[in-house]
């Protein structure tokens, strides 16, 4: 685009008793060097002082605004922001996530390349504890434009804190489903309106690790067993409408569900372990059949090479650094703070910048 795309942007905050960590979400909202937010926290009939600790925090950024509901889940409460909603685009972040400082100034100049900026943008993001630091982090895909049937395959973008979203695409999509929630299967709504918004637009990609997604006991991803429902339903539908993506679909539920069933091993929570175990059996008996014999082929790999291990070892090759073309990427660092990389990254692309001003649309 020729004239500067200085969009107002609604950043949506469903927050559900989440007076412990909203302060910092907010605060990581309030510092984007892109300034014309509109900040829209509603409040999902939270018993814990959260209303209170928005309204506080309002007197800061005269931007946030408080909506409340009583309780029906966080598909209503975006939905209910999104209705509300003055900005041309929706961010969405949940109440216990972080964001980079440049993460939407980085994703308006990706949206800046598509005519009338219709197309959805993403980033990476580093996995954070309930002390902000890093232990892990989504592969640094590079998927754009039509992402469909890579979406149906692999969820990339992975939480609901990461995209920025035509507004009146995601109305036209029907929003969120709260009907996932009514039928105890919540979990899946991000998925399925990325689905929904990759039928009808292109993706875009900022190539950085720009949200810090929490992971933590109690979050809603942390229920393997709800979250795999979930996924089932949206998978179905799917299933359904594009008969040809059938195996796509089965191979996409197999390895969410393997995905889920590691990490409820690694968690050491035997209730989920037993719940799950009987219904991937049931469900994936050749694709589980597979996968425990490349399990066996991969130990017989190991104690080999621990035996090759034994004699004298051959000089190997120094490790080269990943990049993509021209680009290195940064990757984040374990055990570091979400907050020393955002202040580290900060300052290495400082220079030459000049922030997006409200009154420079």
């Amino acid at each position: 685009m020729s004239a500067p795309f200085l969009p107002l942007v609604t950043v949506v905050i469903p927050a559900y008793n989440a007076a412990k960590t909203l302060a910092n979400t907010l605060r990581s909202v309030s510092n984007q060097t892109y300034e014309r937010l509109e900040i829209l926290v509603v409040d999902d009939g939270s018993q814990d002082g959260t209303y209170e600790l928005a309204t506080e925090y309002r007197l800061q950024d005269s931007r946030v605004r408080i909506l409340r509901q009583e309780n029906g889940g966080v598909a209503r409460a975006r939905n209910f922001a999104i209705r509300e909603a003055a900005g041309s685009y929706i961010a969405p972040i949940d109440a216990d996530d972080l964001w980079h400082p440049r993460k939407i100034e980085l994703q308006i100049q990706a949206l800046g390349n598509f005519p009338e900026g219709r197309a959805v943008a993403y980033n990476w993001y580093a996995a954070i504890d309930a002390d902000d630091v890093i232990f892990s982090h989504s592969k640094p895909v590079l998927y754009k434009g039509d992402v469909f049937e890579i979406m149906a395959l692999e969820n990339f973008i992975g939480n609901g804190s990461t995209p920025l979203m035509p507004r009146a695409d995601v109305l036209a999509c029907g929003g969120y489903d709260p009907a996932l929630r009514d039928q105890k299967a919540e979990g899946c709504e991000d998925l399925k309106l990325y689905l929904a918004l990759a039928e009808r637009l292109p993706f875009a990609v900022v190539p950085d690790f720009l949200t810090g997604y929490r992971f933590s006991q109690g979050n809603m991803s942390s229920n393997a067993y709800r979250m795999l429902k979930s996924h089932a339903l949206v998978m179905a539908e799917v299933k359904t409408r594009y008969p040809h993506l059938a195996a796509t679909v089965r191979t996409a539920e197999f390895v969410t569900a393997r995905w889920y069933f590691n990490r409820t091993i690694a968690s050491g929570d035997q209730d989920q372990v037993r719940k799950l175990a009987p219904m991937i059996a049931r469900r994936f008996p050749l694709k589980l059949a597979v996968h425990a014999a490349r399990l066996l082929w991969r130990a017989a790999k190991r104690r080999a090479r621990r035996l090759a291990n034994r004699l004298p070892s051959r000089p190997t090759p120094s490790a080269r650094p990943i990049t993509d073309g021209a680009m290195k990427i940064a990757f984040p660092e374990n055990g570091t703070s979400f907050h020393d990389r955002v202040e580290a990254v900060a300052a290495g692309r400082a220079g030459g910048f000049t922030t997006p001003r409200a009154g420079d649309a």
